[in-house]
């Protein structure tokens, strides 16, 4: 897909769509000094310098294309691990067009998509962890999210996968001296303290993975529905929490025939709100086919807030009372009419601005339960996928441990969980149990 890194590579690093006051052009590669050399006129006393913003004319063979600054970085302090340059010109697209078509017939070639990310991953500056949260970063939709990539960037996610790999491998060269000296005096590890440890390994996988649905509400924005029965007071509070009369609220039931979507921030978390027609028997086919679409919801939604008139309280409804506890959470509406209102929920009413912040408080906290006490956490459902079939071959390579299969069965179960751990970082390696078996045992006494 990609060609030689040894090509240099050049393109727009802001949108050439937009005529802005500045634009940025990146050139990496080792053509890099010979095309600044060609088309930069310094000005003044100005020299290129590494790191030192200088001020020059662009050149061509036409004369003064525009005048930029620009900033130059050696290869062994630079993104890409290669010389760069950063080429700041107005935003005209016209300028930016002339500055790339001048270092095309230069010697450049016009960047793929993420090739300056690839070569920093090439060049040992940043695993595939930290080149994912460059991408992370630019597509956050709040600031939680991008202070979550942030701190993914610093490396818990790409710690944790390495320990795993360590710990596997020491499993492993215990195996593996249980199959090579087995007829001499080889004090191999207990079965049973075996199982142990690659059961550990497996709850440590199935902890981090624990994340993975707050990350993806992260990304598409976490589904709150507002369900009830009519007239319960759905549409007011959906109001009351988008801060503007969104919905149309009456005092004739059924007001609300369809969905009404609309997305919010809570507190830093990204939030699709969505207001619902009330549940309640009917023979009307048109609120029949709305209620069946809200019960088709309730499955793929991360939060149910079922809203319950404090002065006409009615049992949830069964399709509701099915769904785990954690997932629901009972809002008393017009408490201001019915002040003493069972204590199990959250009570609301138009003027009660503590309720509201409670109500509020509350549905942040459940939304980011999973991220509660998480040292470590995935940012993409790549991450996930690999955590997820690596702790799938721990168990098994467990189960058929316990069962007696071959240790060489076992030992090649987790080669192949060490692959996946490390296409986490972009480190995949499958070598020498024997190396790291001679470091932990003593063998030739």
């Amino acid at each position: 897909m990609y060609e030689s890194d040894a090509d240099t590579i050049v393109a727009p690093a802001t949108p050439m769509s937009l005529r802005a006051p500045l634009a940025i052009i990146r050139l990496s590669g080792p053509a890099v000094t010979s095309i600044l050399d060609t088309h930069l006129r310094l000005r003044g006393d100005h020299q290129l310098k590494p790191w030192t913003l200088v001020y020059a004319d662009w050149v061509d063979a036409a004369g003064i294309v525009d005048d930029v600054t620009c900033v130059t970085y050696p290869a062994e302090r630079s993104y890409t691990g290669q010389s760069m340059a950063e080429i700041f010109c107005h935003g005209n697209p016209l300028f930016v067009e002339t500055i790339l078509t001048n270092c095309q017939v230069a010697g450049a070639r016009l960047a793929k998509p993420g090739e300056f990310s690839l070569r920093a991953l090439l060049n040992g500056k940043m695993d595939l962890v930290q080149v994912e949260a460059v991408h992370e970063l630019v597509q956050a939709k709040t600031r939680y999210h991008a202070d979550l990539v942030r701190r993914q960037a610093r490396g818990p996610l790409a710690q944790f996968a390495k320990q795993s790999v360590e710990e596997i491998l020491q499993i492993q060269a215990h195996l593996e001296a249980s199959i090579d000296y087995g007829e001499e005096d080889v004090d191999a590890m207990a079965q049973h303290l075996l199982l142990e440890r690659l059961a550990r390994v497996a709850e440590s996988l199935r902890q981090v993975l624990l994340s993975a649905p707050f990350v993806r509400g992260m990304k598409r924005g976490f589904r709150v529905l507002l369900t009830g029965a009519p007239n319960a007071g759905k549409s007011t509070l959906f109001n009351r929490i988008l801060g503007n009369e969104r919905a149309i609220v009456s005092e004739i039931a059924g007001t609300t025939r369809d969905f009404i979507n609309e997305e919010i921030e809570l507190k830093g978390l990204p939030v699709v709100l969505i207001d619902t027609a009330g549940v309640r028997e009917t023979d009307d086919p048109i609120e029949q086919l709305g209620i069946g679409k809200i019960l088709q919801l309730l499955e793929d939604v991360d939060l149910i807030l079922y809203l319950n008139d404090a002065s006409q309280p009615r049992e949830p409804y069964v399709e509701l009372q099915a769904m785990p506890s954690e997932k629901w959470l009972t809002v008393w509406t017009k408490t201001d009419l019915e002040p003493n209102v069972a204590t199990v929920g959250i009570g609301v009413h138009p003027h009660d601005e503590a309720g509201y912040q409670h109500l509020i408080d509350e549905i942040v906290l459940r939304l980011s339960a999973p991220m509660q006490g998480q040292a470590v956490w995935v940012t993409n459902q790549r991450q996930a996928d690999l955590l997820t079939a690596a702790e799938a071959l721990v168990l098994q390579a467990k189960d058929d441990f316990a069962a007696g299969f071959g240790e060489e069965i076992v030992s090649t179960a987790l080669n192949h969980v060490r692959t996946l751990l490390g296409e986490i970082t972009g480190e995949t390696t499958v070598e020498d149990v024997l190396d790291r078996m001679f470091s932990n045992f003593c063998l030739g006494k």
